[in-house]
């Protein structure tokens, strides 16, 4: 009974002490569970496969193929690490197997980032208040929103990258801590394929900025979490010698080398000579690749993709009309960049400048222009500056000696930051689910919806085959049996090394549709898009008969058509 009012007592002296960390905590869940399960509009192929892996683990212990309890699952053909899955296993234990229980691991490890963000802030910059200012950016940043909001693996990995971040800073001042961050770093190579860079990169930044505080640490602890980072990673290092380290020839850059007709055409263009100095000089693909690497490099770093209109080339990776950060951070960027540089280049900077030359690496090696996903690490350090910003402005409003700049100035700040988060909120809640639907394969949970009922009705059911791999939509929102799937499941491998396609489950049949052909067949149920299966060539009521008609959600274009054939 003594313990009670004490403890209580403790609880209000940490609530009035982190009140608003508290209340930045409780923003930032709020902005990555509100409306979780609609926005996204839908799950993509990548959320629903990591949905049904993980009810089949939680159903029988394998994986779709019948694999068991595997560390890296076989994927439409591609290769990718479990951790995602297996955090997912007791969540669609709890709720179900439905988007609520795929994406919450993501939004649940959003928040943590924001927490774990302002103990990194905390850590490098104690005296000036910054963790807090970083941790209110974080809470609002569009980039961690977004990514909190679906199952996105990268987003997880980010989480892990950051709490091992935090324990090799905790390192410095006490040699334990090293184990705890090289389990959390090891620990992201089971989450994301991309790890291997972006998480090495921030590692390495932090050796060689710290090198005499690791080589002159306890030896057992150096030692311990050698072994440590090793055993949690080893299934992924032997994947790379196993050829499963995802779909890496297609997606790098190095992977596209001119066509020889083209490269040909260029010299004699200039009269040169392959072999040249000219040649070396200009058109070698050494050259070549160098000015592709910079250029995407360089785009990350571009108004373009952080305030304006994000990853132009995958529209499914930011919101429409929006950068990856808010139209005021400009603002604070500039203010923030300006103050960072008059910390000085200490330690402390000097990680948070290189953590934010190197991170776009990742993408800048892979074939798109530019890649929300990828470069997801290069958001870490642009809150930390952006936070600087932030404090700048705050520290001035708060030392003017005139009311009248300090009522003003707190008024715009306050004005133009909600009317850049508003913005963006609506971007992301309102628009994107109205006009982007498309992107996110709205359609396939409501076909699964109008089929199941009279699945039994037909002997044949013809679904448009896609890459979009709609079977995996009808394991998912059928709860299909795994273990009846497990012993039917065949995947057609694709002969250029992407990912291939499942052609069969029970009576549904993916397939391309050829409507001059198809139209003949009778008493077959044909699922497929306006175009394979045209409106003017399917109205006679006497030879086809309309079940369902499914709209993306503008109301206007017409994402599927179910059509029996008489």
């Amino acid at each position: 009974m003594v313990n009670q009012p004490l403890n209580c007592m403790k609880i209000k002296l940490l609530i009035r002490k982190y009140w608003l960390l508290i209340i930045i905590i409780l923003l930032a869940g709020f902005l990555r569970l509100w409306k979780l399960s609609s926005v996204p509009p839908h799950l993509t192929p990548d959320e629903a496969s990591l949905g049904y892996n993980a009810f089949s683990i939680l159903k029988t212990g394998r994986d779709e193929y019948g694999k068991l309890l595997p560390i890296i699952f076989k994927s439409f053909g591609d290769y990718k690490p479990g951790l995602y899955i297996y955090l997912s296993v007791p969540f669609v234990g709890l709720l179900g197997l439905n988007e609520w229980a795929v994406r919450l691991p993501s939004a649940v490890c959003g928040v943590l980032t924001v927490f774990l963000i302002y103990l990194i802030a905390k850590k490098l910059f104690p005296g000036k208040k910054i963790g807090i200012f970083a941790a209110f950016v974080a809470a609002t940043n569009p980039w961690l929103i977004y990514f909190s909001r679906g199952a996105w693996e990268v987003n997880v990995c980010l989480t892990l990258a950051l709490a091992g971040t935090y324990f090799f800073l905790k390192f410095l001042t006490r040699s334990k801590f090293l184990l705890f961050s090289a389990f959390f770093f090891a620990l992201t190579l089971l989450c994301y394929q991309g790890a291997k860079l972006s998480s090495g990169i921030v590692l390495l930044i932090l050796v060689i900025l710290y090198w005499k505080n690791v080589f002159s640490s306890n030896k057992k602890i150096l030692a311990g979490s050698l072994l440590i980072g090793i055993m949690v990673s080893l299934p992924i290092i032997l994947s790379l010698f196993q050829g499963r380290t995802g779909r890496l020839n297609v997606f790098s850059v190095f992977s596209y080398p001119r066509p020889a007709e083209y490269l040909q055409k260029q010299l004699a263009h200039g009269n040169e000579n392959m072999g040249s100095l000219s040649y070396y000089v200009f058109h070698s693909e050494t050259v070549n690749f160098a000015r592709w690497v910079m250029g995407r490099w360089f785009n990350h770093f571009s108004g373009r993709f952080l305030f304006f209109e994000g990853d132009w080339q995958n529209p499914r990776h930011t919101a429409p009309n929006s950068g990856v950060l808010l139209t005021f951070d400009l603002i604070l960027l500039i203010l923030g960049i300006v103050s960072f540089i008059k910390v000085g280049w200490e330690k402390e900077t000097l990680f948070i400048w290189l953590w934010l030359i190197l991170a776009p690496l990742t993408a800048a090696l892979s074939r798109d222009q530019v890649h929300a996903v990828r470069a997801l690490n290069m958001s870490v350090p642009l809150i930390i500056i952006l936070s600087f910003g932030f404090f700048s402005i705050i520290r001035f409003l708060n030392t003017t000696s005139r009311p009248f700049v300090k009522v003003t100035g707190y008024f715009l700040l306050l004005f133009s930051y909600i009317l850049s988060l508003i913005y963006f909120l609506d971007s992301y809640y309102v628009h994107l689910p109205k006009h982007d639907s498309q992107y996110w394969e709205y359609g396939y949970k409501q076909i699964v919806q109008k089929v199941t009922p009279i699945q039994n009705k037909y002997k044949m059911i013809k679904v448009q085959q896609s890459y979009a791999q709609p079977y995996i939509f009808f394991l998912f929102f059928q709860e299909h049996d795994p273990a009846k799937y497990q012993k039917q499941a065949e995947l057609i491998e694709s002969s250029f090394g992407d990912v291939g396609q499942v052609e069969k489950l029970d009576n549904i049949y993916f397939s391309p549709i050829d409507w001059s052909v198809n139209r003949g067949e009778h008493n077959v149920l044909f699922v497929a898009d306006p175009i394979r299966i045209p409106p003017e060539d399917s109205k006679d009521t006497n030879l086809f008969y309309q079940i369902a008609e499914i709209k993306y959600l503008n109301g206007r274009d017409t994402a599927f058509r179910l059509i029996e054939v008489k």
